[in-house]
C-alpha cells in the first residue's frame, strides 16, 4: 500500500511515517490524513511552528497535572489531544519553509520537557506505591531511548529504530489512562477496589519496551560504528 502524497509532502525527508510493532503505519498515516484540515488551517493563519512546540509543552504539563490530582481519564484525553501539537509543529515548519536546525533542536529539547512533567505527575500520584519505582525507571529507559539517537545522529548514524519511541510511548499512555476509568468501573463492579491496572499495565509496558529500545539503540549503532571502522581500515 502506497502513502498518500497528503502524508509524505510535509514529512521529514519526503518519507512516509515510520512503523514500529507497537503502532503500525497505517494507524499513523490515518491519523495524519484526519489532522489535514487543521493542519491547514494553521498554515493558512501563518501559526508559527514553534507556538505548536511551546503548546504542546504546556499541554504536557496540564497532563501531569491531572496525574498528580488522579484525574486520570481527563490526563488522558490532553494526553492524546496535545499529542497533535507535537506532530503538527515539523509539518508545518517544513510547509511554511521554517525548517531549521535551531527550530529542531528546540523542539527535541521542549519534548524532553514534556516527559518529565507528565512523569512527574506520575510520580507523585504513584509516590506511596511500588510504582514510583517503575515510573522512575521510565524516566530514565525514556532518556536513554532519547541520548542513544542524539549520540549517534551527532557520529553520522542514523538510528530510527525501536519499537517504543516517543509516538508509541504518548499513544499508550495515553489511550490507556483513557480506558483505565472503563477499567476501574469494571473492577468496582465485581467488588473489586478500583486498582488503576490499566495504567499500571500501560507503565509496565512502557518500561519493558523503552529497555529494550534503548538496548535495540545502542546495539543498532556499536554495530554500525564498528563496520565503519573496519572499511577505514581497509
Amino acid at each position: 500500500m502506497s502513502t498518500p502524497e497528503e502524508v509524505v509532502d510535509r514529512a521529514k525527508g519526503g518519507k512516509g511515517p515510520s512503523a514500529s510493532k507497537l503502532l503500525g503505519r497505517e494507524i499513523k498515516t490515518w491519523w495524519i490524513l484526519l489532522m489535514r484540515p487543521i493542519e491547514d488551517y494553521l498554515i493558512d493563519k501563518k501559526v508559527h511552528p514553534n507556538v505548536l512546540t511551546v503548546t504542546s509543552l504546556i499541554v504536557s504539563a496540564i497532563a501531569g497535572f491531572l496525574f498528580y490530582k488522579g484525574w486520570i481519564f481527563f490526563a488522558g484525553i490532553i494526553l492524546l489531544t496535545g499529542s497533535n501539537f507535537d506532530m503538527l509543529d515539523g509539518r508545518i515548519a517544513r510547509a511554511q519553509g521554517l525548517s531549521s536546525e535551531h527550530g529542531a533542536f528546540f523542539d527535541s529539547c521542549l519534548d524532553r520537557f514534556a516527559e518529565i512533567f507528565i512523569y512527574l505527575g506520575l510520580l507523585c500520584y504513584f509516590h506511596t506505591s511500588l510504582f514510583s519505582y517503575a515510573v522512575f525507571l521510565i524516566l530514565g529507559t525514556t532518556t536513554m531511548v532519547s541520548y542513544t539517537r542524539a549520540r549517534a545522529e551527532g557520529l553520522g548514524v542514523d538510528c530510527e529504530v525501536g519499537i517504543m519511541q516517543r509516538t508509541e510511548r504518548i499513544v499508550y499512555l495515553g489511550a490507556f489512562s483513557v480506558f483505565n476509568l472503563f477499567g476501574n468501573l469494571a473492577t468496582s463492579a465485581f467488588g473489586y477496589k478500583p486498582g488503576d491496572y490499566l495504567l499500571k499495565f500501560a507503565l509496565a509496558l512502557i518500561l519493558i519496551f523503552s529497555s529494550y529500545t534503548a538496548i535495540e539503540r545502542m546495539i543498532h549503532v556499536m554495530k554500525r560504528l564498528k563496520e565503519r571502522e573496519g572499511k577505514k581500515r581497509e
